[in-house]
């Protein structure tokens, strides 16, 4: 069928055109190609929350929500965005939720317990673990979540293969009545190859969704989990059964052979490409494993069989190779396995076919001498706030209201594009570790007796993640902290997505607007202000009186993300810096940070008239007010 331009929007059919038609043969990145693989599913619901690198997966779903009639959210969180599709699959019917791999430790809790209770309707997870990490502050593998949960773990090689993998993980949770996760990492969810389209599962979409209740298998008290643990033991055997048999898992290469690699996800492709660069196609055979959890022990045992040496390739914890040597010994085949507890492969980052070439050449006795070339003199780029961002005056103000106040102060940071505050000059907070952390750990440094005031500093969209369970805490258990919360109306780390603050949905809905200071007011918390950045004196005194309030003070400073602001067309004045004036002290530099503000080899100082956005925070500490504002 050819979707006419009358039934979708233009910007749409241009875009996402691999999501609408049902043939044909696309350039699709990995996410893509899993939003393609659950619309073929025949999904009803998609949910997730938005993390790097997995957001664009519900984003390209929503984009298309409408026209295949299925409903997508920007959940409040990963375990909401969890228990929304859990009880979409308890009624028959097929849900994706996807998230990265921080968002596992948010909605383990239920995940763990859907596993007892099974599901009706496929229920498939899919996680993006960013294992370098470029964008999370760990580097974590998730694969661990679905051995803690007893559940089947898929992962993928390839963006195509991602689509075909999600179609099966649907058919495969319906098979088993349980949770199946999709795991794969950041290089799959980026890169792009051409990717055939599918037919799509009408009838799935179609289904009516039904709840029956059964007690002793959805209200997991205690003896119920006892008697439903046996059921859940024999379903993951069964897993094991299908995945001996699955197509999914291949053995390339010649029969008996002195070296065999033992490869799962991406890793894959890199070992591939080393093989090539080496020209030992003939000389090496190789076993994918798609079907991760549980490991298909009879497919491997045989493997082993036929090679001497073994190579594991996996990302990122020595999961698939702890497995190998366990079947190896339990069929008594005394055989050398090389990998990261080998130390033949880094525990750390991601794997590239160099550090395959490396091993595979250290295994064959080869050892080359350092070739490495020394990186010249490359000044490092700082990541900044954008020009005219307006969590920088914010902790502008901050720094200055308790550099008045004559204190250090203890700036508690959390998760979202405003940690870029951390970098030089802002230098402007002293933690951030999780989402809604910063005010839990600001209670806990008053609870330690720092004397120092506390400020927790925390976004829009991550205080409405897990910002609110520890202000509520904080007034309970009376901490004398002051709380900040960064409202722009959107959660713009990860690609400007809506949230409870914007007002509307991913479908582009209007809902009803959550305001924080309602929620800090709902608590009980009576210095409550609410302010924007627009006066930058005012703002720091609204500060310093929320810092020497005696108890829990909350302000919210509410200014539109500056990208928004241009996106809508609204005009900005700029600012210069009149060089009669300026006596290169360089304080718009130093204390700002502001990218816009450029240094030439002479040391003059001027404001890119393209990178200036008006905010105007560099005209406040120029000394001799050098900078002015241009109509």
């Amino acid at each position: 069928m050819t979707v006419s331009k009358i039934s979708v929007g233009e910007r749409i059919l241009r875009k996402y055109r691999h999501l609408i038609e049902e043939s044909g043969e696309y350039l699709m990145s990995g996410n893509d190609a899993v939003a393609r693989g659950a619309i073929e599913a025949g999904i009803k619901i998609a949910t997730s929350y938005p993390g790097t690198p997995a957001s664009d997966i519900l984003g390209a779903i929503a984009a298309v929500a409408r026209y295949h009639g299925i409903y997508a959210e920007w959940s409040v969180n990963e375990k909401v965005a969890f228990e929304v599709a859990y009880a979409t699959a308890l009624s028959g019917l097929r849900a994706l939720v996807s998230t990265k791999h921080l968002g596992m430790n948010v909605l383990s809790d239920s995940l763990l317990v859907s596993a007892y209770t099974g599901v009706n309707g496929g229920l498939v997870l899919v996680t993006v673990d960013d294992i370098h990490p470029w964008s999370s502050q760990n580097a974590e593998d998730t694969r661990y979540y679905a051995r803690l949960a007893k559940i089947p773990c898929l992962e993928p090689s390839s963006p195509s293969e991602a689509k075909e993998v999600v179609k099966y993980a649907f058919n495969l949770s319906e098979e088993l009545k349980l949770p199946v996760i999709v795991r794969y990492t950041e290089k799959i969810a980026t890169n792009k190859e051409i990717v055939k389209l599918g037919n799509i599962d009408f009838e799935a979409r179609r289904r009516e969704a039904k709840f029956y209740p059964d007690h002793e298998r959805y209200v997991m008290i205690a003896p119920h989990t006892r008697k439903n643990h046996p059921i859940l033991n024999k379903k993951l055997d069964r897993a094991m059964e299908i995945f001996e048999k699955s197509s999914l898992n291949t053995v390339l290469g010649p029969m008996y052979v002195d070296i065999g690699i033992i490869v799962t996800g991406v890793s894959y492709q890199h070992a591939m490409e080393a093989i090539s660069l080496l020209n030992m196609t003939e000389k090496i055979r190789v076993l994918k494993i798609v079907t991760s959890n549980p490991p298909p022990q009879k497919l491997i045992a045989d493997f082993l069989e036929t090679v001497n040496k073994v190579l594991v390739l996996e990302e990122i914890e020595p999961i698939l190779e702890k497995d190998v040597k366990e079947i190896a010994q339990s069929i008594k085949r005394s055989i050398d396995i090389y990998g990261r507890l080998t130390g033949y492969i880094p525990r750390e980052y991601e794997l590239t076919p160099d550090i395959i070439i490396k091993a595979l050449k250290e295994i064959l006795g080869e050892h080359e001498e350092n070739k490495a070339i020394a990186p010249k003199d490359v000044i490092p780029r700082i990541p900044s706030l954008c020009a005219g961002c307006p969590h920088r005056i914010s902790y502008l103000a901050i720094k200055t209201a308790l550099r008045r106040l004559r204190k250090r102060g203890i700036v508690v940071g959390d998760r979202g594009c405003y940690n870029q505050g951390v970098h030089p000059p802002l230098r402007a907070i002293d933690t951030c570790v999780a989402m809604g952390a910063s005010v839990g750990m600001a209670c806990g440094f008053y609870k330690a007796n720092i004397k120092e005031p506390i400020v927790a500093v925390i976004g829009d969209s991550t205080f409405f993640h897990a910002g609110i369970s520890p202000l509520i805490d904080a007034v309970y258990n009376s901490a004398n902290i002051t709380v900040v919360v960064l409202d722009n109306e959107v959660t713009a780390m990860t690609g400007h997505q809506p949230n409870p603050s914007s007002g509307r949905t991913v479908l582009g809905e209007k809902s009803k607007k959550i305001y924080p200071e309602k929620v800090a007011e709902a608590l009980g918390i009576e210095f409550i202000r609410v302010v924007d950045t627009s006066d930058f004196e005012y703002l720091v005194r609204t500060l310093i009186d929320a810092i020497e309030y005696n108890g829990v003070s909350v302000v919210v400073i509410r200014s539109p993300c500056i990208l928004e602001v241009l996106r809508s067309g609204k005009k900005t004045s700029r600012y210069e810096i009149l060089q009669d004036l300026c006596i290169k002290c360089y304080a718009c530099v130093n204390i700002t940070g502001c990218p816009a503000i450029v240094v030439d080899l002479e040391g003059k100082v001027t404001i890119d008239p393209y990178g200036c956005t008006g905010c105007g925070i560099c005209a406040e500490f120029c000394p001799k007010n050098a900078i002015v504002k241009v109509d």
